[in-house]
């Protein structure tokens, strides 16, 4: 699969035959010292063991952080519903697209599950790497450092105060560069990630901040040749735009099916997109719904 591996700094940058700025981050070191971790706290989902996660300030990050410190988790019915959805279907591998601090990425390693965890900020992976350590989980998870565009490039990261999963990639800042900073990221294309998931089949988790339809456009060969059976996607941002309704002319194309991700027996209609939840799942029209 690979034609290159060399390592840079705490990176071990694999360079694959379709993707020379796909990298995979080093999920063996601690870094415990580092700035950005308030604390590390149990992650405790009901119904699932519990395994440690490690947060920003609540000061910098109340949504994520803040829940996690004060309830123990985040968005843990959703999460719930995705481990629900792998019991169901053994064969299913995990990628969690936009990982943040890693939550669903450690609930489904917790669980036992194999998971590909993609961020375009290397704080939170710095994050997500010392929580799979402390959870002595480094052997189930791999962290992707890159964002996902619909082009390779190089993307700037625009923070938003009070949340740290709220991110946002800014496209156009330039050309691929080997920065291996915290202000900017390398951002490959989801076909790039086909050599890795051909011939598997995938429940997904997409949130990243408004690139959605960016990442589908830059995967139509991934969605071709890999065989996504779920895909968990924040909806919130795309409600009222016209990127949700090409998100829902690029998904429907595909044959895939809008639902409730709590109630997946009821389907959503495209018309109605404006009232859609927060987040939705899309359902591969072959795959049977439960």
């Amino acid at each position: 699969m690979y034609s290159k591996s060399n390592s840079v700094g705490s990176l071990d940058t694999r360079q694959m035959s379709d993707a020379s700025n796909f990298r995979v981050f080093d999920t063996s070191v601690d870094y415990s010292n580092a700035e950005q971790i308030y604390k590390c706290v149990n992650l405790t989902i009901e119904k699932l063991a519990s395994t440690p996660i490690c947060v920003y300030d609540p000061a910098i990050d109340i949504w994520v952080s803040g829940y996690i410190i004060s309830k123990g988790n985040f968005e843990g019915d959703l999460i719930l519903e995705l481990v629900k959805i792998l019991q169901d279907n053994p064969s299913l591998t995990f990628l969690d697209i936009g990982c943040n601090v890693g939550v669903y990425t450690l609930a489904v390693a917790k669980f036992g599950r194999q998971v590909t965890a993609v961020d375009a900020n290397r704080k939170n992976l710095e994050m997500v790497a010392t929580s799979l350590v402390k959870g002595n989980l480094t052997e189930k998870v791999k962290l992707i450092w890159n964002a996902i565009s619909d082009k390779e490039e190089t993307v700037g990261l625009n923070h938003w105060k009070g949340n740290v999963g709220g991110l946002q990639m800014i496209s156009g800042i330039g050309p691929i560069n080997d920065s291996s900073g915290y202000e900017s990221s390398k951002a490959i294309v989801l076909d790039n990630l086909v050599p890795i998931f051909r011939k598997k089949s995938l429940v997904i988790k997409m949130d990243i901040e408004k690139f959605e339809l960016k990442a589908m456009l830059g995967g139509k060969k991934f969605f071709e040749e890999v065989d996504v059976r779920f895909l968990l996607m924040e909806w919130v941002h795309h409600a009222w735009t016209d990127v949700g309704g090409k998100i829902i002319q690029f998904m429907m194309e595909r044959e895939y099916i809008p639902v409730m991700p709590l109630q997946r027996l009821v389907r959503l209609q495209a018309e109605n997109r404006t009232t859609w939840p927060n987040d939705i799942m899309w359902i591969k029209n072959s795959n049977k719904v439960p």
